[in-house]
């Protein structure tokens, strides 16, 4: 009698399918979770300026022009303009966008992609200054899993933004965060 040491076709076959169909199970949740700890670094990162610009705007009337106006530092991650004003920030590879304000309005946003390519897909927005204290999501119009974890903070829906990158990427949705 001969003895087999060798798999069958069928086998073969039927592991790659069992692990084709773990991996389009799995994916999916994993960019979610990439999606959602990139966000939760992003809110850190506005929240952080947002406090240091309310500061610098009550200490002097008016919101800074500048991320070296504010009273701290630029993390060592990022890049920012200090010669244009209302300048763009960059952070971790370009995955990370802010701007310290949009058209005079006292907010900043910063805006998250899924990896070191692709287009942005969330932002985090928060409003500075005693008279507002807003904190919003913004969320590309075409990008399910953007919307859905703004939903999933306890966004409600109150139509679009009209940021710049917003309109690059088709719209975005926007979402008032508790």
């Amino acid at each position: 009698m001969r003895k087999n040491l060798g798999f069958t076709l069928i086998e073969l076959l039927v592991v790659v399918l069992i692990m084709g169909i773990l991996a389009a199970v799995a994916l999916p949740q994993y960019s979610r979770a990439v999606l959602r700890a990139r966000y939760s670094e992003m809110q850190t990162l506005v929240r952080t300026f947002a406090d240091s610009a309310a500061r610098y705007y009550l200490a002097n009337g008016v919101p800074p022009d500048y991320w070296s106006d504010m009273d701290i530092g630029v993390p060592g991650s990022c890049t920012a303009s200090d010669t244009v004003v209302e300048g763009p920030m960059y952070c971790h590879s370009n995955r990370i966008y802010c701007d310290l304000r949009i058209g005079g309005t006292k907010v900043i946003v910063c805006f998250v992609k899924p990896g070191s390519g692709g287009e942005y897909q969330a932002a985090y927005a928060q409003f500075f200054g005693p008279e507002n204290q807003t904190r919003e999501c913004w969320a590309a119009q075409s990008d399910e899993q953007a919307n859905s974890l703004c939903k999933g903070i306890g966004g409600t829906a109150a139509g679009t933004a009209s940021h710049a990158t917003c309109t690059r990427i088709g719209g975005c949705n926007r979402y008032l965060l508790p």
